[in-house]
C-alpha cells in the first residue's frame, strides 16, 4: 500500500470525522439530563441553595456511543460500488462514497423535532430538511453539502427512520458531482434497513 492508500485513508477520515461530529452533536443533546432542580423558599426564611445534579457520567457516553456505533441495522448495500466494509460503514475503493449506519437512543419524533430545531451544523451549508414517505416508510431526510480539505464540494446525506424507541439512521457521503451516480444506490440501502 503506498502514498495514494495513505491519502485516501487521511480523506475517508475527514468525510466520516465530519459525519460523526454531526451525528455527535445530536445525540449528546438528546442524552443531557436535567441537571437543576427547584429550591423552594418559606416566608421568613433564607433562600436554600441546594442544586441537586445528575451528571451524565462517562460510562454512560460510552455505552450510548457503543450503542450507537454497533448498531443493529441491517442495510444492503451494492457491494460492486462500496467495496471496503468497515463494519458499521462500507466506502468506495477510492474513498470519495460512503454510507454508515446507526442507531441513535432516541425516538424519531425527538430526533426530528432536535433536526428541525437546530439543521445547521458548522462547516455545512443545510441543502434541505424534509420528511418523506416512500415505500410505505416514513423517512427523515436532511442533505447538507461542504467543501473538504482538497476543496471539492461533498453532499452529505442523513436519513432517519422510526425503530420502536429509537431511530435508525444512515449517513452516507459523495461527491457533489456524483450524486446521479451515488444517490440512487443509498436510497436503495435507505429503504433496504430493518433492525437484525
Amino acid at each position: 500500500m503506498g502514498e495514494g492508500w495513505d491519502e485516501g485513508k487521511e480523506k475517508i477520515k475527514f468525510k466520516m470525522k465530519q459525519t460523526l461530529i454531526l451525528i455527535t452533536i445530536v445525540l449528546f443533546f438528546s442524552c443531557k439530563k436535567e441537571t437543576k432542580s427547584k429550591t423552594e423558599v418559606l416566608p421568613g426564611t433564607e433562600a436554600i441553595n441546594s442544586e441537586a445534579s445528575q451528571e451524565v457520567t462517562q460510562e454512560e457516553v460510552n455505552q450510548t456511543l457503543g450503542d450507537v456505533f454497533n448498531s443493529q441495522i441491517k442495510i444492503e448495500v451494492d457491494e460492486t460500488v462500496f467495496v471496503i466494509d468497515n463494519g458499521s460503514n462500507r466506502v468506495t475503493e477510492d474513498m470519495s462514497a460512503g454510507i454508515m449506519t446507526m442507531l441513535a437512543p432516541q425516538p424519531y419524533d425527538q430526533l426530528k423535532a432536535q433536526l428541525e430545531k437546530e439543521p445547521n451544523q458548522e462547516g455545512y451549508t443545510l441543502i434541505g430538511i424534509e420528511e418523506i414517505e416512500r415505500e410505505g416508510k416514513i423517512i427523515l431526510q436532511q442533505k447538507s453539502k461542504m467543501v473538504d480539505e482538497v476543496g471539492d464540494e461533498m453532499i452529505m446525506m442523513m436519513h432517519a427512520l422510526p425503530a420502536g424507541d429509537k431511530t435508525m439512521m444512515i449517513s452516507s457521503f459523495y461527491p457533489k458531482e456524483e450524486e446521479s451516480k451515488y444517490l440512487p444506490l443509498i436510497e436503495k440501502s435507505v429503504l433496504s434497513a430493518k433492525l437484525k
